[in-house]
């Protein structure tokens, strides 16, 4: 008698029940993500996320759509139509206040770029008085429709003062290029690129150096989801963090990936501007404090919001946001 087929047996045998009593591996947790805007370059980490698989090895299945406009990305996140939202933190902040269930979970622009863009040799601009008289084309319910707003009231400049044309974001750059407007209301790097890419030179006024302490870009979830689901929060930005620092590493690479994967106006050497315009504006994603916030910043984002009318609310500004869930 052998005793190998035995213990050949008895090892299959163990090892078949080991299997049988290993656990199931966790199912991803599933993410609706909502961007600001429809595609635009620097959109491009969330492809790289994707694609080199940040967001399933951070244990997530992300379903990324774009948006129209920062303030109704806020209201449908709020809404739980949506479980985050990349977005304008300005904007969050005013739903937050009128009472929608929001929470910013990560800030990585603590300077707003909003802005006011006109080409060289068509208009001056060197302080808020100088855009009266001009024709302003701005985007109602976009993030520079309420840094618009601010920007007037924070410098006494009244009501009927300003010549706002109301365009849609495509509309706006074309009324730009040919001079229908004199200058537009939003993003500096958006605008700056598109100028350039126009052949022009661009002439910029940051509404952040205007008394407007406005925040930029970062994330929200609704307090549902918050309460819910805090890792797969953390998930999500864990890897949109890589994805945002390959975007930094390789601008090129990354516009050249959104490129081949949607539709982004302009061509590659604009994209690339874009991103690197807004990258210049923005925290490093390598910066071990990245997505985190200050009180000092909320607290002066908040009186400037109660200061201009645009709320009323007296919540502490631990009800706007936290640093929990940044990775």
């Amino acid at each position: 008698m052998t005793t190998k087929p035995f213990l050949a047996r008895l090892a299959g045998g163990t090892l078949l029940a080991a299997v049988a009593l290993a656990p199931p591996a966790a199912a991803a947790d599933k993410v609706r993500l909502l961007l600001d805007w429809g595609w635009l370059p620097y959109h491009a980490s969330f492809f790289l996320a994707q694609e080199r698989g940040y967001f399933r090895d951070a244990g997530v299945e992300v379903d990324v759509e774009q948006g129209r406009g920062s303030n109704t990305t806020a209201i449908l996140v709020g809404q739980r139509s949506f479980d985050m939202g990349h977005l304008n933190i300005t904007n969050a902040a005013a739903a937050i206040a009128k009472g929608v269930p929001l929470r910013a979970v990560a800030v990585y622009q603590h300077r707003t770029s909003s802005s006011f863009v006109g080409i060289k040799g068509r208009v001056t601009l060197d302080g808020p008085k100088s855009l009266v008289g001009l024709k302003i084309g701005s985007t109602p319910g976009g993030s520079d429709g309420l840094g618009m707003s601010i920007f007037r009231r924070s410098n006494g400049i009244a009501d009927g003062a300003l010549n706002i044309i109301s365009l849609d974001a495509s509309a706006k750059t074309a009324a730009l290029l040919t001079g229908q407007v004199d200058v537009v209301s939003g993003d500096s790097h958006a605008y700056a690129a598109i100028v350039r890419g126009g052949g022009f030179e661009p002439v910029v006024m940051e509404l952040a150096s205007f008394g407007v302490p406005l925040l930029g870009f970062g994330f929200a979830t609704n307090e549902t989801f918050l309460k819910e689901k805090p890792n797969a929060i953390k998930a999500v930005l864990a890897a949109s963090k890589r994805g945002m620092a390959d975007a930094v590493a390789d601008p090129q690479g990354a516009c050249t990936l959104i490129r081949s994967k949607v539709q982004v106006a302009g061509k590659l050497e604009q994209c690339i501007d874009y991103m690197t315009g807004l990258q210049r504006l923005s925290q490093a994603p390598t910066d071990a404090a990245w997505g985190r916030s200050t009180p000092q910043e909320w607290e002066a984002l908040i009186a400037t919001l109660r200061g201009v009318g645009e709320i009323t609310s007296d919540k502490p500004a631990t009800a706007y946001y936290t640093n929990d869930l940044v990775p």
